[in-house]
C-alpha cells in the first residue's frame, strides 16, 4: 500500500513536472515569435491560429506553382518588368516636359480598377471617396472577362502597374484569368487589395494555382488583433475574422516558396487606435509590411481621430518606426505626412480609379465643386488619348484647390500623398527621393 501511494505520488510529480516544462516551453515560444507585440485581451489563440495556417500550407503546397528558378522563368519575369520599366521612363519623360509645359494631364505609374462593388464585409468605415459604401453600390454594368482584358490593354499603353480592388476583387469569378493577362502583357506591379477572407479558399483551388506566383504585391486588410472589435469593425463573424489571420499567416509561411510582397493595410478609426497600436508590432515581429490608413469621412480624414492624443501617439511611434528601418509603406516623409495629415499638392491624373463599368470619373472622383464627367475609357485606345480629349471638357491644370474652377476638396487619402511624392520626382528627379521611394515599394519582389 506504501510502495503504491509512493508511485503515485512519484508519477504525480513527474506529470506535473512535464506539465510545467510544456507550459514553459510554450510560452518561451510565443515569447520568442513576438518581440514587441504583446496580446491583450480579444487577441486569439496564436498557436492555434499558426497550426491552422501551417495546415493550410500544407494542403496549398499540393495545388499552387511554386518559384522553379529556371532560366526560362528567369528571362521572362526579366522581360516583363523591363519592358514595364521601359514604358514608365517614356511615361516620365513625357510628364517631364508637361510639367514644365504647365500640362498637368500627366500619366500615372499605376491604375486602380474597382472591378466591382460587390463585397461580403460591411466595414463601418467603407468609402468610394464620393462618401458612399461600396457595398450598397450596384455593380450593373461591371466589365465582363473580354472587355476586362480590353480595359488592360488600353492602360497598359501608359502605365505599368494595376491595382486590383473592389468591392472585394477575390469574389469574381474570372479574377485568376485576368491577373494572368495582365502577366502575359507585362504588367509590373501586379497588386491587389483584398480584405483576404477568401484566400483559403483560392489556394487550394486549381484554377488558382498561378494567381500567388503572378502576384507581386498582396496587400490585405486587418484592423484589429481584438477579434470581437474586429468583428463589429467588419459586419462579419469572429470565425470570419480569424480565418482572415490564418490567412495572412500562410501566405506569409508560403513566401519562402513563392516570391511576392506581403502587406498589411489598416484603417486607424477612432475606436481602433490601440489595435493598429498592435498590429504594428505585430507585423514587425513577423516581418510583415505595415500600411496606415487614418480613416477619411468624403474626402478629408477624420477630424475626431486627429484630434485623438492617443491617435498623435500612435502616428509619433509609426514615425519613429519608419525613422528605424521598420517595414512601414512609404517614405519618411510620406509616412509624416500621412500621419499628421499635412496640406499637399494632388494631382488626379495621377491616381486613376477605374469604375467596374471601365469608366473614370475626370478629371477626379472626389470632387466637391461640381459633378465630375465619366470617360469611358473602353473608347479610347490607350490612357494618354483618353486624358487628352477629357481635358477639352474639363481642364486640370492647377486643379487642386478651393480657388474657382477649382476641385473644393482637401483629400488625406494614401494615393493622393503618393501622387504629390510622384509629381515631386517628376520634376525634380534626383532630388527628390522618389528612386529610393520606387525602390523600396518593389525592391524585395
Amino acid at each position: 500500500m506504501k510502495t503504491s501511494s509512493t508511485l503515485k505520488k512519484g508519477n504525480l510529480e513527474e506529470a506535473l513536472s512535464g506539465f510545467f516544462e510544456m507550459f514553459k516551453k510554450e510560452k518561451e515560444a510565443v515569447e520568442v515569435r513576438f518581440k514587441n507585440y504583446a496580446p491583450r485581451g480579444g487577441h486569439p489563440d496564436w498557436n492555434d491560429i499558426e497550426r491552422r495556417a501551417d495546415e493550410l500550407v500544407a494542403k496549398a503546397s499540393e495545388v499552387i506553382e511554386f518559384d522553379d528558378n529556371t532560366i526560362a522563368e528567369r528571362v521572362r519575369e526579366t522581360e516583363r518588368v523591363s519592358k514595364a520599366l521601359a514604358t514608365t521612363a517614356i511615361s516620365a519623360s513625357k510628364n517631364y516636359t508637361r510639367f514644365k509645359n504647365g500640362n498637368h494631364a500627366v500619366l500615372p505609374p499605376y491604375f486602380i480598377w474597382t472591378m466591382h462593388n460587390t463585397c461580403n464585409f460591411r466595414c463601418s468605415y467603407c468609402d468610394n471617396h464620393r462618401g458612399e459604401k461600396y457595398f450598397d453600390l450596384s455593380s450593373k454594368g461591371a466589365l465582363d472577362t473580354e472587355n476586362g482584358k480590353k480595359l488592360l490593354e488600353v492602360c497598359r499603353k501608359n502605365v505599368t502597374g494595376v491595382y486590383f480592388c473592389g468591392g472585394e476583387p477575390t469574389l469574381r469569378k474570372d479574377l485568376p484569368e485576368l491577373v494572368e493577362y495582365a502577366h502575359s502583357i507585362n504588367y509590373f506591379p501586379l497588386m491587389i487589395n483584398t480584405n483576404g477572407s477568401r484566400i483559403h479558399e483560392m489556394l487550394v483551388d486549381k484554377r488558382y494555382s498561378k494567381w500567388l506566383k503572378r502576384m507581386d504585391i498582396i496587400i490585405v486588410s486587418l484592423d484589429a488583433l481584438n477579434v470581437g472589435l474586429l468583428s463589429e469593425t467588419w459586419g462579419v463573424s469572429k470565425e470570419l475574422c480569424e480565418q482572415v489571420m490564418v490567412n495572412i499567416l500562410a501566405l506569409r509561411k508560403l513566401q519562402s516558396k513563392v516570391r511576392f510582397k506581403l502587406m498589411v493595410n489598416t484603417v486607424i478609426t477612432p475606436e481602433t487606435i490601440s489595435e493598429a497600436d498592435s498590429i504594428l508590432d505585430w507585423t514587425s515581429d513577423l516581418g510583415i509590411w505595415y500600411s496606415p490608413v487614418p480613416m477619411n469621412c468624403g474626402a478629408t480624414v477624420n477630424n475626431v481621430l486627429m484630434s485623438d492624443p492617443a491617435y498623435k501617439a500612435l502616428a509619433d511611434k509609426i514615425i519613429q518606426r519608419k525613422k528605424d528601418g521598420e517595414k512601414i509603406l512609404g517614405s519618411k516623409r510620406l509616412i509624416r505626412r500621412l500621419m499628421t495629415g499635412d496640406e499637399i499638392q494632388c494631382y488626379p491624373t495621377l491616381k486613376p480609379h477605374v469604375d467596374p463599368d471601365g469608366s473614370l470619373l475626370w478629371p477626379c472622383k472626389a470632387v466637391e465643386a461640381f459633378e465630375p464627367h465619366k470617360i469611358n475609357l473602353l473608347n479610347y485606345s490607350s490612357l494618354d488619348e483618353a486624358y487628352h480629349a477629357a481635358t477639352k471638357i474639363v481642364n486640370i491644370d492647377n486643379f487642386h484647390g478651393c480657388g474657382e474652377g477649382q476641385c473644393g476638396a482637401d483629400c488625406n487619402w494614401m494615393q493622393n500623398y503618393v501622387s504629390d511624392v510622384y509629381a515631386r520626382g517628376i520634376q525634380n528627379p534626383v532630388s527628390s527621393g522618389v528612386i529610393n521611394e520606387i525602390v523600396e515599394f518593389v525592391g524585395s519582389v
